[in-house]
């Protein structure tokens, strides 16, 4: 399954590259289509949200550790729940890790943009339709040391120690912070707008599946 240890943990093989790509890309459907009802229009305009944050994510990567995917999944998570919200954490991953550096790591950064869309998705950003942006900014703060965590797992080793593994977390630390700015540079820059998206989004999906159950038919 392993070929080496690389700068961002273990080089897959490519059958195992392959499995983790089947994996994430399963996954990501089941919670996409796990709802009673699918609303297409929810699904493609998601997905279109999906190429445009992987993109951005593409065009930031000589900024290190700055990823706008952090407070899109907290909004996605938000305004459209935990299933979504998971589900464009994964798609978007994979999609900008594709470009970037596919590995081993994935795993554990889709892992980590999963649980913080699951953190949007409780953490009450948006209260009656309306942006809480201070909160959101606390939340994005918190949610990249969460993030920088989970994905350092990806570089554990059984022979790990525990004193090595806290000197790893050590060494991430400026990474987080780095990532905890521009968090708090997205929330000012593109929050409004993706909240004002998602919102739109978030009504008609609900009128569509108020429609869907009016007339006994599927949204």
């Amino acid at each position: 399954m392993f070929q080496a240890l690389g700068v961002h943990g273990p080089v897959l093989t490519p059958l195992a590259s392959a499995l983790v790509d089947i994996t994430l890309v399963s996954v990501a459907f089941a919670f996409f289509l796990s709802g009673s009802r699918t609303n297409r229009m929810t699904m493609g305009m998601l997905a279109t949200m999906v190429v445009g944050m992987a993109a951005l994510r593409v065009f930031m990567q000589p900024l290190p550790n700055v990823q706008p995917l952090t407070v899109a999944a907290l909004l996605v998570g938000a305004h459209l729940g935990i299933r979504r919200g998971v589900a464009f954490a994964i798609l978007a991953t994979l999609l900008s890790n594709l470009l970037i550096s596919h590995g081993w790591w994935t795993l554990f950064q889709a892992a980590g943009w999963s649980l913080i869309a699951f953190i949007g998705a409780r953490a009450n950003i948006v209260h009656n339709g309306e942006l809480k942006l201070q909160r959101l900014a606390l939340v994005s703060v918190f949610s990249a040391m969460v993030f920088g965590l989970v994905s350092t797992l990806s570089l554990v080793t059984l022979s790990m120690t525990p004193s090595a593994f806290m000197l790893l977390i050590a060494q991430g630390l400026p990474f987080d912070v780095v990532h905890a700015l521009g968090n708090l540079a997205f929330v000012v820059w593109m929050a409004p707008s993706l909240h004002q998206f998602l919102s739109g989004l978030a009504v008609s999906e609900n009128e569509s599946l108020a429609v869907g159950e009016v007339h006994g038919i599927d949204a």
